[in-house]
């Protein structure tokens, strides 16, 4: 009992140690000693095996007082990595992160997606490759995560919906063949959602609307993300906005993916950033389609927050045009759709980083393994 409880104690100091360092810079030893009370030879000792592990190294020497510069030390984020991929209609994203989140290499290779063999075994070699590549430069890869552009089972082995690029059934095992690290499988929106809660901790419950080319959202419950027994919250895609309207790839009409793709504000091979481009200049049938567009996606939102009435996160492609005029147009629609006009909500554009759901896939691996290192679990 009394080893166990040296060991637990142990433990239980090396996780304080790296909790401090990771949200702190530049730590000297005489920090660690003020703010956790421990012994500096036990400090000493926990450094020296932190280090041993790449995870602290030598920070910059303080500015010196009158005797010796103290050395600091710091976490060296890079030592460890996780990758996120997207495998879409017409090309194959790869992306690296380190232990912040912060993206270490990417990479994108043009390749039509089609569900046979031939192609998972070329996306297993690019990702081995990618991989390599990034271990080569120093990092530890904890694992492989994709984003999915479809539903995955609640046991997270095969896609039980995938209607988007005609993979329905596609197992983990087919998917990731030729690949010997971990790899799990996320839906899109629910890896871009966790990359909202990576970024701005601050989020407590939201809803996260992703006006992509196909839309799609996510649920945050309590500052966690809330997929549900099945892994379907938050496909509010396919919620009916037009009934009887425009067949959806589900094979229902009407659908929110429908009317609110921002594929629907584009005509004769226009581009989006043309779209909006055009916009800007007052051209009237662009603002017709704006505002029509704009009113769909009112109505969508107004009718998530009759079920879900928290704060509205609205992202993906479209999102980077729209600006504080547009998001204020927004949220003034919205009130006006909803029976309870004076219940407050906080709507605001998401990060929108470029390739979003690929770093939120691979912090499926970033963040537990930064909750075990600092004690967190």
């Amino acid at each position: 009992m009394k080893a166990a409880s040296v060991a637990t104690l142990k433990q239980a100091n090396r996780h304080a140690i790296m909790d401090f360092i990771y949200h702190h810079h530049d730590v000297t030893k005489q920090t660690l000693e003020r703010e956790l009370g421990l012994s500096l030879p036990t400090i000493t000792s926990n450094l020296r095996t932190l280090g041993d592990e790449g995870l602290v190294g030598p920070g910059t020497l303080m500015e010196s007082t009158g005797g010796r510069k103290a050395q600091t030390y710091e976490l060296m984020p890079s030592a460890y990595a996780a990758i996120g991929v997207s495998a879409r209609a017409s090309a194959i994203t790869m992306v690296a992160i380190d232990l912040r989140g912060t993206v270490l290499a990417r990479k994108t290779k043009t390749t039509p997606y089609r569900d046979t063999d031939a192609y998972y075994s070329r996306l297993g070699a690019l990702v081995t490759e990618f991989a390599n590549t990034v271990e080569t430069k120093g990092s530890h890869v904890l694992g492989v995560a994709f984003s999915i552009q479809g539903i995955v089972s609640a046991e997270g082995t095969s896609i039980t919906f995938g209607q988007i690029v005609g993979n329905t059934g596609l197992t983990l095992e087919r998917l990731s063949q030729g690949i010997h690290l971990p790899t799990i499988m996320i839906h899109d929106s629910d890896a871009s959602a966790l990359a909202e809660l990576w970024f701005d901790p601050s989020i407590t419950d939201a809803v996260c609307v992703y006006l992509e080319r196909r839309p799609g959202g996510a649920v945050i419950v309590n500052g966690q993300l809330y997929r549900g027994p099945n892994l379907c919250n938050g496909t509010i895609e396919h919620m009916t906005i037009v009934p009887g309207g425009e067949e959806c790839y589900c094979g229902q009409h009407g659908c929110m993916d429908t009317v609110c793709s921002p594929e629907t504000l584009m005509e004769d091979g226009e581009s989006l950033p043309g779209f909006f481009s055009v916009l800007e200049q007052g051209e009237r049938g662009h603002r017709r389609r704006f505002d029509a567009w704009l009113g769909y996606v009112a109505q969508s939102v107004a009718n998530i927050r009759a079920v879900l009435a928290g704060d509205i996160i609205i992202g993906g492609e479209a999102a980077q045009y729209l600006d504080d005029r547009d998001l204020a147009d927004l949220k003034h629609r919205i009130e006006a759709l909803s029976p309870f006009p004076s219940a407050h909500f906080t709507l605001r554009k998401s990060s929108c980083a470029d390739d979003q759901n690929t770093i939120g896939a691979a912090l499926c691996f970033i963040q537990p393994y930064v909750n075990q290192i600092c004690g967190r679990l």
